[in-house]
């Protein structure tokens, strides 16, 4: 950044005054319903994640126990206090690869804001109405972040989940609290000092990824009661010197808010696969090819792929272990051809040692497309082309499923959360909590929905 041009002045400012001025009940129709899918989709992924390697790991270092004293942990018999709630929530929610994000700034909202939301519920009673409007608020300001920061944000090393994570909790447990724009700034201070995350673990290390949004949760929850405890913290955080446009974007930035814009929340998506959101589009492109085609693994000889710089990076990614193989475009490809989907299941242990995976890497082929750079982030575009013995059959996605273009439905989305939770909690405590989640906003008590969330019955909990 120049630090000799006027910085953009204001912009932590408009943020305070977005969030402390938002109100639930004003928010168009099609806003409020998105609020209530991505939070039962969050928390769908918390449940699904929470047993999950990494979430393990995160279990033994916060402390949680079944002895109650805390906050009673989604899909589990466990119970944390407030910061360890959500760092263990929000690892969980991000440690599958079944989180929400927004393609615009490259960034998984969800996973920091829906966490440190439960923990504020937890300990201050949060009406429904409050809970989703910092829903609402949180996402946004994560979005405007990375998206206003993208694509140098990325291209300076930053994974844009745990650098604008904290900054977005913080600014959806101000709301959910009830500050004022000053108090809120000052949130925003405390927040934008928690901010990092390092994008060095696609050369391996995957692990450290799925901390990030609990890194993002725990931050942001943290900046809020500091603010709440009466800490100073910096004003204009955003675009003053030394301030977190400087620090993690090199550019100034000055991002439009609602109602200059419509909201963010209704361009993020929800994902219907398990593995790195970069990659879909062309896992998808090659899975219709096969079954369009009626194609069987023997006869593919090669497997071409075209697709933008950032996704293309996958390309050299390994898969042995579940987060690599998440992230590993041979391996994507190979279950495309091979088991033709990618849930959980597919990324075990006995399914990624099979022989089939290795032989459809040697066939691949990632390319970086200049044309296919000029539509992202617009568009998340890929082009397949599968050779075969048959001939070679082409095709071309512009974004996955799961998108504003091509949305789930309802259905979709409660089969995906049945999938997630109903193996832990049973079909009726899935289906009652689903239930919940979606008319979250009727509530006077948002914590009532970490009762039903625990694997433990509702007393125990």
């Amino acid at each position: 950044m120049d630090m000799g041009h006027a910085l953009a002045t204001g912009t932590t400012q408009r943020i305070a005054a977005f969030s402390s001025g938002l109100d639930w009940h004003a928010l168009p129709a099609d806003v409020q319903g998105r609020a209530r899918s991505h939070f039962v989709d969050t928390l769908g992924a918390i449940i699904g994640g929470i047993s999950g390697t990494v979430a393990g790991m995160v279990v033994g270092l916060v402390g949680a126990t079944e002895n109650g004293g805390g906050l009673a942990i989604p899909g589990s018999r466990l119970h944390a206090t407030g910061g360890d709630f959500a760092m263990l929530c929000g690892s969980a929610a991000h440690g599958i690869e079944l989180d929400d994000g927004y393609r615009q700034g490259s960034v998984h909202p969800g996973v920091s804001v829906v966490p440190a939301l439960l923990a504020a519920s937890g300990s201050a009673r949060i009406s429904g109405p409050r809970f989703l409007g910092g829903l609402v608020a949180g996402y946004e300001i994560v979005c405007a972040l990375a998206e206003a920061g993208h694509p140098a944000l990325r291209q300076r090393g930053y994974h844009p989940t745990s650098a604008t994570g904290p900054i977005g909790a913080a600014v959806a447990v101000a709301h959910a609290l009830g500050f004022d724009a000053a108090r809120t700034e000052t949130a925003i201070g405390v927040g934008a000092s928690a901010c990092g995350g390092l994008f060095a673990f696609l050369s391996g290390g995957a692990d450290v990824k799925r901390v990030h949004g609990g890194f993002g949760a725990r931050g942001g929850l943290e900046a809020a009661r500091l603010a709440a405890a009466g800490i100073a913290a910096p004003q204009g955080v955003i675009e003053g010197p030394s301030g977190w446009a400087q620090a993690f974007t090199g550019v100034e930035i000055d991002p439009a808010l609602p109602p200059q814009r419509e909201f963010r929340l209704l361009d993020c998506y929800i994902k219907p696969h398990a593995c790195c959101r970069h990659i879909q589009p062309a896992f998808e492109c090659a899975l219709d090819l096969m079954r369009q085609n009626g194609l069987r693994p023997e006869e593919v000889e090669a497997v071409d792929v075209e697709t933008y710089t950032i996704s293309a990076h996958h390309a050299g990614v390994g898969w042995g272990s579940f987060a690599d193989a998440q992230l590993s475009f041979p391996y994507l490809m190979a279950l495309a051809i091979h088991r033709g989907a990618a849930g959980l299941a597919e990324f075990d242990d006995e399914t990624r040692a099979q022989p089939w995976v290795g032989a459809v890497a040697e066939k691949l082929t990632v390319t970086a497309a200049s044309d296919l750079d000029r539509r992202y982030p617009e568009e998340r575009p890929a082009r397949v082309s599968l050779r075969t013995t048959r001939g070679t059959f082409s095709g071309e996605r512009s974004e996955a499923s799961g998108s504003r273009d091509f949305p789930l439905s309802q259905d979709e989305l409660h089969a995906k959360f049945m999938g997630l939770a109903a193996p832990v909690l049973g079909d009726r405590r899935a289906q009652e909590l689903f239930d919940a989640g979606i008319s979250i906003d009727g509530g006077e008590d948002a914590s009532a929905i970490l009762a039903m969330a625990c694997q433990s019955s509702a007393a125990a909990c």
